[in-house]
């Protein structure tokens, strides 16, 4: 067995909240030395959300903020005191990839922007993502994911024809765009690998939100059609819905899409009535639901070859049968969290795997291991720098 996939890439991570983070968690799961930049004074904002770790709240303690940052190195730079260039200079010289999720401009106002970090490191990929991109009329406008998805059109889409557009859970734009950005960011390793030469991205959440609504978008082109909110509806096959199980707050996802599988549904239901009136089918289906088991219901209709799935909890997903079999969570302990279960990838490597290899850092919890093991600096130096006040 090889070592990890990104074994070897060094990452300066100047990455905050859940985009960029995202992102820089799948280069230090699979190996890349991350280190990421934070202070004290401006906190990444997924540092003060909850859930905390015994329902105590403190910067080292957010599930939110671990579960983004696994395998990472955290160094406390202020990077507001002129100061903090230096050292992020020579943090970008050591590195093979800078990442940012700031407004665009802030690291040229830092001193520390791709023209200058160019200069010194010819070979440097820096990828910054932000919600508007950089270039265009609202570049320097703030925003977070809930606005990037409004503006993407998948509010829109979200919710029932008669109510409301309804914003789909969190901000939607940082879950989908850190898949486009790892696509570029591998893209443009491997141009440096065939060519030495590094270059700049710059990726717009919005834009992200967009292309990931692509099908829609080719409909309309195409057909003229636009597509509005449908709610649980599918727009065909006969069966498509979520509906009430026994317990408290408890369903179930059930599709049926040909007379197969709504004959196999009528077999474990029972009589459903005529699917030619669907007026009344999804009340219909509910009332035939509610008196089951929401997982001994999904056992019986997956036996009949009909698509069904428990409308899981969080609590479900670490007692489920298949996310243990395949080790999806890998138990990591932390000296404020304890141990909890971190999620792992998604995907496997055949000989590279992934290995989570520590838990979220605290808050500059090795800043004098970078500064000294990866940089360089003497014992004096750092003294130096801590007394200087810029290392919080």
């Amino acid at each position: 067995m090889s070592g990890q996939i990104f074994t070897g890439l060094k990452v300066a991570d100047f990455t905050w909240a859940a985009a960029g983070p995202i992102m820089t968690k799948q280069l230090a799961d699979n190996g890349a030395t991350v280190v990421k930049i934070e202070s004290r004074k401006h906190l990444d904002s997924m540092r003060l959300g909850g859930p905390y770790a015994g329902n105590t709240p403190g910067i080292d303690r957010s599930g939110f903020f671990a579960d983004f940052n696994s395998s990472k190195l955290s160094m406390a730079l202020d990077m507001t005191r002129p100061e903090a260039r230096a050292v992020a200079l020579r943090l970008a010289r050591w590195a093979d990839v800078v990442a940012d999720s700031f407004r665009p401009g802030i690291l040229d106002r830092w001193g520390i922007g791709y023209d200058t970090l160019r200069a010194s490191n010819p070979g440097i990929i820096m990828i910054s993502s932000s919600l508007y991109g950089a270039s265009g009329p609202w570049r320097d406008h703030p925003g977070y994911g809930a606005q990037g998805a409004a503006l993407a059109g998948i509010h829109g889409l979200t919710g029932w024809p008669d109510r409301l557009p309804s914003a789909p859970k969190g901000a939607y734009t940082d879950s989908v765009t850190p898949r486009y950005g790892l696509a570029a960011l591998m893209a443009a390793l491997i141009h440096r690998e065939r060519t030495g030469e590094g270059q700049r991205i710059e990726l717009s959440q919005v834009e992200a939100g967009v292309e990931f609504l692509a099908p829609e978008i080719l409909r309309l082109q195409v057909s003229g059609e636009e597509v509005v909110r449908r709610g649980n509806s599918g727009e065909s096959g006969i069966v498509h819905g979520v509906y009430p199980c026994a317990g408290e707050d408890r369903w179930i996802a059930i599709e049926a899409r040909d007379e197969v599988e709504w004959d196999a549904l009528v077999g474990v239901l029972g009589d459903l009535g005529d699917p030619r009136e669907p007026g009344g089918l999804d009340g219909r289906v509910a009332a035939a639901t509610g008196p089951h088991d929401g997982f001994e219901l999904a056992g019986k209709l997956r036996a009949a070859r009909v698509p069904a799935g428990v409308v899981a909890r969080g609590s479900d997903l670490f007692e489920d049968p298949i996310l243990r079999e395949r080790e999806h969570f890998r138990p990591l302990p932390h000296p404020e969290m304890g141990t909890v279960g971190y999620n792992g990838p998604a995907y496997r490597f055949s000989d590279t795997p992934t290995v989570l290899t520590r838990a979220a850092p605290c808050l500059g919890e090795d800043t004098d291991d970078v500064l000294r093991g990866l940089l360089g600096y003497t014992d004096d130096e750092v003294t130096d720098l801590r007394d200087s006040g810029i290392l919080q």
